[in-house]
């Protein structure tokens, strides 16, 4: 082992503090404490990770001997000498290894362990021991294995903050009881420990100050704590993390390796060393405790160390339970990532889960892959398809039972049925068939694009093909059995793909399946009972790649495929259905596919070839379903719940414009309630729209409002250019618009727009940024909650829910001084990406949760919802509500929040969080509808200042009506420079006002602050109003704005 590299401070405190021989008491520190010169202290004095962190440690003395300095990369630990008289006898060698000419492996060194304190704000290094009572005995645990990529080389190709936030959102999807993490960065570290969902279930082999992750390294956490944990270092960035789980019947021990990949001599010499020293380690703790080893092998099944580990006792879950699948991990056939980064182009599986149980107490149970489609989104910055990573990542269950004595090996499932060996024709087909009342936007997509739209039903496909119909009966059977094991899951379409053919390209719907690797566990769970193989009809290395169907496009460059894709997917509302059973569908003569049989699975009951009966529902599962139809149905009532043929009829309206839009020169991008999904029949869309350097926003403006003129007539549209963002406001088919426009910067061509606004977002005009920013942050809102927590579709009804209720409560106005749009979609975005499991599994549950949470919430602390705005600081006097948009750059949403609309918020918090709470005891539509009970104007409002404009035209009241409304906040500011002054704020009924703003106090004599009569403060404040509205350069002629305080 080379022994150039430099130690870190770290590694010689910890080397100092724990070998033997070396007195401690003898050392001293010298440490930067920001003066201008160095301080010492005692070795014995110093905290590790505590007050002084690793990087202002610059060197070690002995006596005044300088053994390690920072600066001067002096280390001369190794070197020193030890007097006869204080040398302490080293403990016995381990047993010498079978070869003399092996290098000796490195030690283990000891590692502090990690956990969040709520009370001191902070990652906090824990004792590392459990006591007996304490330690846990769970029936399974759940590994999963990722290496996340480093940015080190190319990191203009990378996209890394965008791969990171993913990265973390898969892996909180996963749920794994431990994770293993290689190629883990100090930025990518201090990201996922932001994590709310990580501070409040994980121990964490790294803190803050990433010692083990530079350049990089690899991470452990663990829900259970570790009773020990160490590391092996072999150089700078590579190293073993392993720990000790202390459960009640048994250690588990857990290390992570990231192996030296062999590409020549020197790297095999390292690796050699590498897996010496991890063989050791394992025989030097016994036969007695259960050993899994959890990470990155960098090697496929022809090396030679698959045989080195087999020796030293280990099983591969993967082969173990999946013989004859590839499981590739690295795959740059596939991975667009992986091709950037490969040096041979080889599929390989790299990462691997391997276990060591002589007691035959731990079972390999289920293993699978994650990550392995794209990320939703723009492709990354080469143009292909983003990644969350250049590998695949692994998970696994492992079942913990009793210790059997006449099974030293692992007892892992067998098949009890002989497969099937019928030959297989292609008239037949056994597939995953969504619900109907899903089908609608998916027949709309394969009504246009697929040629086989008659032949077919909406599918995906699971084995073709398939044994003839004729053997259904048999193959019934099988499925039957085979599928016992396999609960129902979740499968969301929210995303397309594309195959490569030689003479066109299919495209199709992504199916992400949760919990993760579901699909390929049924299909792999088929395919025991149905081998592939050339003899059998379908191709020996036939990778599985769930997928749905939905058309064929011409042959043509990855970009212009990739760009049609993308504006597929823009209007694209993720779909989510249970897959319950799966079909066996067959084709007689020239007719379509039809279902002839379904098999349920989990062994559930049947009835014949109609689709299977669940069981009765537990009194919770009712509960919750009755809950969530209760209160859709309210919200229905409501107006909440627009009809599909609503729905549809407002996305022809937007294509009409979108095609105005392309005749003027731009791109129209729809964002907020549109492309959520939360819209209804009367909500206006926002959109942006995207054009070249040479049409200017007049040019635009003046274009659009012509075509629409044109078509719906000359008030069907008209440019505000004063606004604070100028856009057209226009109205189609009874749909209205709110669209602004961006334009490229000279020489720009055009691109998507998370890229416009990365690259070139300083050259774009400040209206542009802004309307950018809000097509960018509608989509990294969606992406947050369509890969995290409660998934999308019940983020949109609880939304929907929610947004009713604020505007019920007179709450939804970012202009009074509320929550927006935006403001409130992050809010149940964070309950959605954070609520615990019991929460999100209904409707109802979540809705509570949010009131709950959020009526607690201690103020001014940000919500934040993304890795990269979670570093939001609060600046000033506007941040009492810090709401932040989700992408770059952090902004907080709600910064006309003041003193009072604050207090109104907290108020209708609390009584939301009560009356749902009520209505979840009673569970009937009268106590949900009590949640979206207006206010009473007369009781919560009964002294009112009256706002108003007189105008001589429409027009000019409209006009001046808009001044009102954007000057209300300023208004209410006025008002609260008396302290003893509270103010609420009130929507109007109609745009052109009256505007109302509640006047109360709750001083004692709080009468006088109540007072109109002249001089006092609340007349001057009026007076001061006033007399803005005169000196406004745009007034109207003839407009004039009335103040009155009512009843008075």
């Amino acid at each position: 082992m080379s022994q150039d590299r430099f130690q870190t401070s770290r590694e010689v405190y910890h080397r100092i503090r724990w070998d033997p021989r070396f007195d401690a008491r003898e050392f001293v520190i010298g440490y930067d404490a920001h003066g201008e010169t160095m301080e010492e202290m005692p070795f014995g004095a110093f905290a590790p990770d505590g007050e002084i962190p690793w990087h202002r440690v610059w060197y070690f003395k002995r006596g005044h001997e300088l053994v390690w300095d920072r600066r001067e990369r002096i280390d001369r630990l190794s070197s020193l000498t030890f007097k006869t008289s204080e040398e302490v006898v080293p403990p016995p060698p381990p047993p010498p290894p079978p070869a003399a000419t092996r290098e000796a492996a490195p030690r283990f060194t000891p590692l502090p362990l990690y956990r969040y304190d709520a009370r001191a704000n902070a990652w906090v290094a824990v004792e590392q021991s459990v006591s007996t009572a304490a330690r846990p005995a769970p029936a399974e645990l759940t590994f999963a294995t990722f290496n996340v990529l480093f940015d080190l080389y190319d990191p203009e190709l990378l996209a890394t903050h965008r791969r990171t936030a993913a990265t973390i959102s898969l892996l909180r999807s996963v749920d794994a009881d431990v994770i293993a993490l290689q190629e883990v960065t100090a930025p990518f570290l201090r990201a996922l420990l932001e994590k709310q969902w990580v501070r409040e279930h994980y121990f964490v082999s790294d803190g803050p100050d990433a010692s083990t992750v530079e350049p990089y390294g690899q991470v452990l956490l663990s829900r259970y704590p570790f009773a020990s944990l160490s590391q092996c270092v072999f150089s700078r960035d590579k190293r073993i993390i392993a720990g000790e789980l202390a459960l009640l019947d048994g250690s588990l021990w857990v290390a992570t390796p990231h192996l030296t990949s062999n590409r020549d001599p020197v790297r095999a010499k390292a690796r050699t060393v590498q897996v010496q020293a991890l063989i050791e380690w394992a025989h030097s703790l016994g036969e007695s405790p259960d050993l899994a080893l959890v990470g990155d092998f960098n090697f496929g099944d022809d090396a030679p160390e698959v045989q080195d580990f087999q020796k030293a006792g280990f099983v591969d879950v993967w082969t173990a339970l999946r013989p004859g699948d590839a499981g590739y991990t690295f795959d740059p056939s596939r991975n667009t990532l992986a091709a950037l980064t490969t040096t041979s182009g080889r599929r390989q599986r790299l990462d691997r889960v391997l276990v060591r149980s002589a007691s035959g107490r731990l079972v390999p149970h289920e293993v699978g892959l994650f990550a392995e489609a794209p990320l939703s989104g723009p492709p990354g910055p080469g143009g292909d398809a983003l990644f969350a990573s250049d590998h695949f990542g692994l998970s696994c269950v492992l079942k913990r039972g009793a210790a059997s004595v006449q099974a030293p090996a692992l007892a892992l499932p067998r098949a009890t049925r002989r497969p099937l060996t019928e030959p297989l024709v292609r008239q037949s087909c056994l597939v995953i068939v969504p619900p109907e009342e899903v089908w609608a936007p998916i027949q709309a997509l394969r009504a246009v694009h697929d040629s086989k739209f008659a032949r077919w039903m909406p599918h995906v496909t699971l084995l073709f093909p398939f044994v003839p119909e004729d053997s259904f009966g048999e193959a019934e059977a099988l499925i039957t059995e085979a599928l016992q094991g396999i609960e129902p899951f979740e499968v969301m379409l929210s995303g397309f793909g594309y195959f490569e053919h030689s003479s066109d390209v299919t495209a199709w719907l992504r199916p992400d399946d949760r919990p993760h690797g579901a699909l390929k566990a049924l299909h792999a769970a088929l395919e025991k009972v149905f081998p592939k193989g050339g003899s059998r009809g379908r191709e020996p290395e036939f990778d599985f790649t769930p997928h749905l169907t939905v058309g064929q496009l011409p042959r043509a460059p990855a970009a212009t495929i990739r760009r049609t894709l993308a504006t597929w997917e823009r209007d694209w509302r993720p779909i989510r259905f249970e897959v319950g059973d799966v079909c066996l569908t067959s084709k007689r003569g020239d007719g379509p596919f039809e279902i002839r049989q379904r098999v349920p699975l989990g062994g559930r009951s049947r009835s014949g070839a109609s689709r299977s009966t669940p069981p009765a529902p537990s009194r919770s599962a009712r509960t919750s379903a009755e809950e969530k139809d209760v209160l859709r149905t309210v919200l229905s009532a409501r107006g909440e719940w627009p009809s599909s043929e609503t729905r549809q009829a407002r996305q022809a309206v937007v294509g009409r414009l979108e095609a105005l839009c392309a005749r003027v020169g731009a791109e129209l991008l729809p964002y907020g309630s549109y492309l959520l999904g939360t819209d209804n029949a009367g909500s206006d869309v926002d959109a942006v729209a995207v054009g070249p350097a040479s049409l200017s926003r007049e040019d635009f403006a003046q274009a659009l409002t012509r075509l629409v003129a044109e078509q719906e007539g000359p008030a069907a549209a008209r440019f505000v250019a004063d606004a604070a963002l100028p856009l057209v406001k226009l109205s189609l088919n009874g749909v209205h618009f709110d669209v602004s426009y961006a334009r490229r910067p000279e020489g720009v061509e055009p691109c998507p727009p998370t890229e416009l606004l990365a690259r070139y977002g300083e050259r774009l005009d400040t209206p542009g940024f802004r309307s950018l920013n809000g097509w960018t942050d509608t989509r990294a809102l969606l992406d947050s909650v369509e890969h995290e927590g409660a998934g999308a579709e019940r983020f949109r009804t609880v939304l929907r829910a929610v947004r009713s209720w604020a505007k019920a409560r007179g709450v939804y106005s970012h202009a009074l001084g509320y929550l927006g749009g935006l403001s409130w979609s992050v809010l149940v975005a964070w309950a959605c990406t954070n609520a615990p499991r019991e929460a999100i599994r209904s409707d109802s549950g979540l809705l509570a949760y949010f009131f709950e949470t959020f009526s607690a919430w201690q103020w001014p602390r940000p919500v934040t919802l993304t890795a990269g705005t979670a570093g939001y600081r609060t600046s000033d006097r506007r941040d009492l509500m810090p709401v932040v948009a989700p992408a770059l750059p952090p902004r907080n949403t709600a910064r006309n929040v003041s003193r009072s609309t604050l207090q109104v918020l907290r108020d209708e918090l609390s009584r939301a969080r009560e009356v749902v709470r009520r209505a979840r005891a009673e569970g009937t539509e009268a106590a949900w509808a009590a949640l979206f009970e207006p206010v009473d104007l007369e009781k919560e409002l009964p002294v009112r200042l009256r706002v108003s404009v007189e105008a001589p035209s429409p027009e000019a009241r409209e006009m001046a009506s808009g001044w009102v409304l954007g000057h209300l906040t300023a208004l209410v500011y006025r008002l609260e420079a008396d302290r003893r002054l509270f103010a609420r704020p009130f929507p109007n009924a109609a745009p052109e006002g009256p505007f109302l703003i509640g006047l109360s106090s709750r001083d004692p004599g709080g009468h006088e602050a109540l007072s109109s009569r002249p001089g006092s403060a609340l007349a001057r404040t009026m007076d001061e109003f006033r007399a803005s509205f005169q000196e406004w350069s745009h007034r109207p002629a003839g407009a004039v704005l009335s103040l009155e305080l009512a009843p008075r």
